[in-house]
Parts: C-alpha cells; structure tokens; sequence
C-alpha cells in the first residue's frame, strides 16, 4: 500500500497531508516543547510543498493552495508567533482538518 502512495505525486501529497493531519491531532495533547518546535518545521515545509503541488495541479485549487501557504505562515519556525496554548490547540485543530482534507481530496 505504501508503495502505490508514493508511485504518483497525489499519492505523496495525500502520505505528507496524512502525516501532518495526525502529528497535529496529536499536538492538542501535553508534549515537551521540542515537539510543538518540531511540528511547526513540519507543517510549515509540509505546507509549502503541498501547497506548490496543488496549486500546479490545476486552478480549481488555487483556494485551497493558498490555504495551506496560510497554514505554512502560522506554523513559520523562523519568524514564530507567540500565542497562548489556548489559540494554538484551535491552530492545531485547524492544521489537522486542513491536512485532512487535502489528504481527502487526493486519494486514488
């Protein structure tokens, strides 16, 4: 299965989208620091190439390629936002449905 996933490009945008969606579930629970330091590297570079890759695909994604730019700009591990731990667990719900649907909209 995991061989058919990765044979075509909408097979590793859906694996990366799925990947990301989980570790940002998986975020809404207590972690060390170095997690939540980790999850924004991932989801800003998963964002970014998964945003490049829809937004090739065609221009009925455009909206949902800018999104995931959106979702990249958040999570930037360079320039970080400070928020309460209250703002980014809805952050990280949101990045979770984002990913999901990605992950929906690209399947086989």
């Amino acid at each position: 299965m995991l061989q058919k996933l990765l044979s075509t490009p909408a097979g590793v945008i859906r694996l990366v989208c799925i990947c990301v969606a989980i570790a940002s579930l998986l975020a809404v629970g207590p972690w060390p620091y170095g997690y939540y330091q980790l999850l924004r590297v991932v989801v800003f570079f998963a964002g970014i190439y998964c945003g490049v890759m829809i937004r090739r695909s065609g221009p009925e994604n455009q909206n949902l390629a800018w999104a995931l730019f959106g979702a990249a700009a958040v999570f930037n591990p360079f320039v970080p936002l400070h928020l309460p731990r209250e703002l980014w667990a809805i952050f990280n719900l949101g990045a979770a449905a984002l990913f999901g649907f990605v992950a929906y909209r690209n399947r086989d």
